[in-house]
């Protein structure tokens, strides 16, 4: 017996698979944006905090 359509996948479903992992790559890279930002801004808010110590020594 053979496969069904030939062993082909159809263009819709490979179209569809293309699109939910683009989706996904966006979605991470959004979050990994977002965790850049926030761990940027601790950063600078920690070095202010150290400068601030500093000045009044």
């Amino acid at each position: 017996m053979g496969a069904v359509n030939g062993g082909r996948i159809r263009a819709g479903a490979r179209l569809s698979l293309s699109v939910r992992s683009i989706r996904t790559s966006i979605q991470e890279l959004t979050m990994a944006d977002l965790a850049f930002v926030f761990t940027t801004i601790a950063v600078f808010a920690l070095v202010a905090l150290v400068a601030k110590g500093v000045t009044k020594l």
